[in-house]
């Protein structure tokens, strides 16, 4: 067990961060199950609390990118050695890519966004912040380092990171792609913000766009082979499936033509 008072290391506050991660990702799953989804269609919160959506949203996902910069180019301290490499800088170009759209893209594109409480900002700002530096700090410091030899090649030292990227880019795609469909019907719908939308996964889930984000940093998760990416794909399974869970039944119970044969969030199962 920790102790928090015995951390004289950078290691042991990491390890100590992402043992917390790992532990509280069901919980939250857990409460998310029972407590509902607090944000988007899922809440019609408007007390004193409440903050302007879109800029709300915005300060939270940019949390996240700034983070794991500010990791990844943190002055080492004595006894580390930088595991910085052009592969990891990659790696964090594809962070910042996928941010650059869910922070600033995304959100300025959407029709509207609903008001949010200050609480749940604050509560994304201190994820992101703990997740993009244990990213950063995996990469730049505390992951293996690499080496030349052969027998990488057959241990899946370069199949990994391309399989990685690949699963990554098509989870990214597909995510915008989705999402465009969902902000399209709200352009064009002239009495309601929400219809049942059609095209790509929606065939199958009411929330493909989910699906895709969790393939996109599972594929972050195989390119990197790191424990916090890892642990960042087990955070956003607990967030997005009782979500869309949620927003299944939320689609059944406001339209009666919903189709029968549409699952959550993974086709024909959930």
């Amino acid at each position: 067990m920790f102790n928090l008072f015995q951390i004289t290391t950078e290691k042991e506050l990491f390890n100590l961060l992402l043992y917390i991660f790992l532990l509280s990702s069901p919980i939250i799953a857990g409460a998310l199950f029972i407590v509902g989804s607090p944000y988007g269609s899922q809440t019609s919160y408007s007390g004193k609390l409440a903050l302007n959506g879109c800029l709300a949203w915005i300060v939270m996902e940019l949390v996240s990118p700034a983070a794991l910069l500010l990791a990844y180019t943190y002055p080492l301290t004595p006894g580390q050695f930088s595991q910085r490499t052009h592969t990891t800088d990659l790696f964090v170009i594809l962070w910042v890519t996928h941010y650059i759209n869910r922070a600033l893209i995304y959100p300025l594109r959407q029709p509207s966004r609903k008001p949010m409480h200050v609480g749940i900002m604050l509560s994304a700002c201190l994820f992101n912040l703990i997740n993009g530096y244990l990213n950063g700090r995996w990469l730049s410091v505390f992951s293996p380092p690499p080496t030349t030899t052969t027998t990488n090649i057959n241990n899946h030292a370069l199949l990994n990171p391309i399989l990685g990227v690949c699963l990554f880019l098509c989870g990214m795609l597909g995510n915008i792609y989705h999402d465009e469909i969902l902000m399209r019907i709200r352009r064009n719908s002239q009495n309601t913000r929400y219809a049942v939308p059609l095209g790509g996964g929606f065939a199958l889930l009411s929330c493909p766009h989910f699906l895709c984000e969790l393939v996109e940093w599972m594929g972050f998760a195989v390119a990197t082979g790191s424990p916090a990416a890892w642990a960042f794909v087990l955070s956003v399974a607990c967030n997005l499936v009782p979500r869309a869970m949620f927003i299944h039944r939320w689609y059944q119970d406001k339209f009666d033509n919903y189709p029968n044969n549409r699952k959550a969030i993974i086709p024909f199962l959930l």
